[in-house]
């Protein structure tokens, strides 16, 4: 997987480093503040970070998992020595995929990512037996007749809305980008206003189909849980 660090200790980012690597893992970035973390999401998004929740700065680890959560969907591993109720009440408003208390082991971080896959693994969109079809949620793709259903009523799409979407359930799990939408949708002949206009039309016809936005890169597909 890869995953984010966010931590203002050196030596415990180090420590996370090294164990992760060791298990197969790529670390995309560490930092020791949210801004510079949250910036980074721009070049990359990561499966999953590791998050110190006292963080120093403007910005509290967190305020900064809260971030990656509602507008990036990326869970945290909650970083911490502070056990107050207060504060890991205020920790489940982001959904955290584990805690890592302060000191720990190797053995700790093997144990928390272990866990935090399996969580990820359910999350996942199930692709139907079927290679002619791919379900999200309750929408079932049909690439032979090119036709969504929701719950097994068909929706009906306009034919740039319909490519759209199959160019989204094709990449299940991945991030379709813009350049690719553009050339497979317009044949590469349209502006990304249009792209973004399109996107617009097909979110407004599927509320509970989530096209979302990965900043710079493209879209990709998830639901409303």
């Amino acid at each position: 997987m890869n995953i984010l660090i966010v931590e203002d200790d050196f030596l415990i980012t180090v420590q996370i480093t090294e164990c992760l690597e060791r298990l197969g893992h790529k670390v995309v970035g560490s930092f020791t503040n949210g801004h510079d973390a949250l910036e980074s999401l721009k070049v990359q998004r990561p499966d999953l970070a590791f998050m110190d929740i006292e963080l120093e700065g403007a910005m509290d680890g967190l305020q900064c998992a809260g971030v990656l959560k509602n507008k990036y969907d990326v869970a945290s591993i909650f970083v911490t020595s502070h056990y107050e109720s207060d504060t890991l009440g205020a920790s489940m408003d982001v959904a955290p995929l584990n805690f890592l208390p302060k000191p720990f082991e190797d053995s700790n971080i093997e144990a928390a990512i272990t866990l935090a896959e399996a969580a990820l693994k359910k999350k996942q969109p199930q692709v139907a037996a079927s290679s002619d079809t791919a379900s999200l949620g309750s929408f079932t793709f049909n690439f032979t007749h090119n036709t969504l259903k929701d719950d097994g009523a068909l929706v009906s799409l306009s034919n740039k809305e319909t490519a759209l979407i199959t160019l989204l359930f094709k990449n299940l799990s991945n991030t379709v980008s813009k350049e690719m939408i553009l050339t497979e949708v317009y044949d590469g002949s349209a502006s990304d206003d249009s792209l973004r206009r399109l996107v617009s039309r097909t979110r407004d016809k599927l509320p509970t189909l989530l096209i979302t936005a990965s900043p710079k890169n493209g879209y990709y597909l998830h639901t409303i849980d």
